[in-house]
C-alpha cells in the first residue's frame, strides 16, 4: 500500500505483473514446495504466490535489510529478485536459527501452543520456562544472549537462571526471583499464590453448579469442567473436589480459592 507503483494498478493487474517475475522452477527450489508436490500432497496457489509478495513487501519499503529465521531463508532471497525486476536496489539478508519452543523439538510458534509470550505474567514465563527439555538448554542461552551458569551447574539449578532471566527481560528487576518464589510456593510447597484473580458467580437457590463456576471462573466450556472434574484436576483451597460434587452449597465456595490444574486459580 505503500508503493506508488501499487496505487495506479488494478489488483488483477498487480497479481499479473508479480506472477510473472518469477518461474515456477525458482519456486520450486523451496524445499518444502518441492517435497510436497513429490509426496503428492496439496500446495495451493496462494501458498505459491505467497513469497512473491513477501518479496513485494520489500520493494513497497524499499528494504536494505530484512531480517528473519533459517526457514525464511527462500521467501527472503526472492525478495532481492522482486526488487531487482522492480528496479529497487537489493536488501542485504540476515538470517538466525530458530529458537525451539517450550517442547524442546518444534519451532516456537503460537499456534503451536509451544510460545512464551513476551507480555505474559512473569509467572507463566517462569512456569513455561520451567517445562523446557534440559537438552534445549544450550539453545535457549545462546540465542537469547543470555549469560550461562557455570560449567557444573545442575540442570534444574541452570534452567532456574534461564527462567529468572527471561522474566528479568520482559518486566521490572526482581520480577524472576519474585516468579521463582511463586513458582516454589505452587509446585514445592503446592501452596496458593500470594495474589488470585476474584470472580463473581450468581448462585441459584444457596446452590452453585460447579462446571458452570468453573465455565465462568476460567473460561471453560460446562463440558471440559466436567472431564477436568473426572480427572481430579479441581480443587478448592488445595483439597481434591470429589468428581461427584457437580452442586455445592454457596457457603463452600464463596470466598475460596478454586483451583484448575496445577496453574490456574481464582478466588470465587
Amino acid at each position: 500500500r505503500n508503493s506508488e507503483w501499487l496505487g495506479k494498478m488494478p489488483i488483477q493487474d498487480f497479481l499479473r505483473n508479480i506472477a510473472a517475475r518469477a518461474t515456477v522452477a525458482r519456486i520450486l527450489e523451496r524445499d518444502d514446495f518441492a517435497n510436497r508436490l513429490a509426496d503428492s500432497q496439496p500446495l495451493s496457489m496462494l501458498e505459491i504466490l505467497y513469497p512473491l509478495f513477501q518479496g513485494y513487501d520489500s520493494v513497497a519499503v524499499k528494504a536494505d535489510v530484512e531480517l528473519g529465521g533459517t526457514d525464511q531463508t527462500f521467501n527472503l532471497l526472492l525478495g532481492r529478485d522482486v526488487q531487482r525486476a522492480y528496479g529497487v536496489a537489493e536488501q542485504s539478508v540476515l538470517t538466525m536459527d530458530l529458537l525451539v519452543g517450550i517442547d524442546g523439538s518444534q519451532k516456537m510458534s503460537k499456534s503451536l501452543g509451544n510460545h512464551i509470550g513476551v507480555r505474559e505474567r512473569p509467572e507463566e514465563q517462569f512456569g513455561k520456562t520451567m517445562r523446557l527439555p534440559d537438552q534445549a538448554m544450550d539453545d535457549w542461552f545462546r540465542l537469547l544472549a543470555i549469560e550461562d551458569a557455570p560449567a557444573g551447574t545442575p540442570a534444574r539449578d541452570r534452567k532456574r537462571l534461564l527462567a529468572r532471566a527471561i522474566v528479568d527481560r520482559f518486566h521490572p528487576p526482581g520480577s524472576g526471583a519474585r516468579a521463582e518464589a511463586a513458582f516454589d510456593r505452587l509446585f514445592v510447597e503446592h501452596g496458593t499464590p500470594d495474589e488470585v484473580d476474584e470472580v463473581a458467580v450468581n448462585a441459584d437457590a444457596g446452590q452453585l453448579h460447579v462446571p458452570a463456576v468453573i465455565a465462568t471462573a476460567f473460561g471453560r466450556s460446562r463440558g471440559e469442567a466436567r472431564r477436568l472434574l473426572e480427572q481430579g484436576g479441581v480443587r478448592i483451597d488445595g483439597e481434591l473436589l470429589d468428581s461427584d460434587a457437580l452442586d455445592l452449597p454457596v457457603a463452600a465456595l464463596d470466598g475460596h480459592v478454586l483451583q484448575l490444574g496445577k496453574r490456574h486459580f481464582r478466588r470465587i
